[in-house]
């Protein structure tokens, strides 16, 4: 028997079921509905279930709890170890494959300290990619947006998530030249992928991997 994670009553008229970027089985149903028909339609799509979440869970992305303290989380595509300790400042350990975060006001430390470094190596990419792609671009700048990785405005303004550094390097990269390539297109034409293309060969791979751990924007 599958047991949802969270059931929702509220007014509407029909049941649905949904699996959240954790994995988390949801059930939306109407307030009349007692759990022996929750449960039968829970059996009905066990088969769905199954195969979502074995797809969610793949990616092996949990939600932290509020005591950091031993979460896994992902630095440029290798995982990390965050360690609550009796330090000033964030330090990094990348031999050891842990971050040490003082024990006050951690979770607000450790995201400014993504977002400075997200900052610092989105600026540097972009530069030399753009030299490369032989663009420009007007500025960059890290926002902490859930629902898209980056972005290239009108005037060529280029936006981040600083979530982008959870992702491994060559998945940064191909999310660079995305949003430089609509310097040349303001579209997803066939001549913008061809663009892609030109820089990343196999762009598909990197944007299916973004797919796949899109866990990683709700995070913090």
């Amino acid at each position: 028997m599958i047991y949802p994670d969270e059931i929702i009553r509220s007014n509407r008229k029909t049941l649905s079921i949904s699996i959240d970027s954790f994995g988390r089985l949801i059930v939306r149903a109407p307030k009349r509905y007692g759990e022996e028909r929750i449960f039968a339609f829970i059996q009905e799509k066990e088969s769905w279930i199954l195969r979502k979440k074995s797809e969610i869970m793949g990616a092996g992305i949990e939600l932290p709890s509020e005591n950091l303290h031993g979460y896994s989380l992902m630095l440029l595509g290798e995982k990390y170890t965050l360690c609550l300790a009796d330090v000033k400042r964030i330090t990094f350990d990348g031999q050891e494959k842990k971050v040490y975060l003082p024990e006050n006001n951690a979770k607000e430390r450790l995201v400014k300290w993504l977002k400075d470094n997200a900052k610092r190596i989105l600026i540097d990419l972009t530069q030399k990619t753009a030299q490369r792609m032989q663009t420009s671009y007007q500025k960059v700048t890290i926002t902490s947006a859930r629902s898209r990785w980056g972005c290239c405005t009108h005037d060529n303004a280029i936006r981040y998530t600083y979530r982008l550094i959870f992702a491994p390097r060559e998945v940064i990269e191909y999310v660079v030249v995305h949003e430089l390539s609509h310097t040349f297109h303001k579209n997803h034409s066939p001549l913008f992928w061809r663009t892609v293309e030109n820089y990343v060969p196999d762009w598909k791979e990197k944007r299916k991997w973004l797919h796949t751990h899109r866990a990683l924007m709700a995070l913090f």
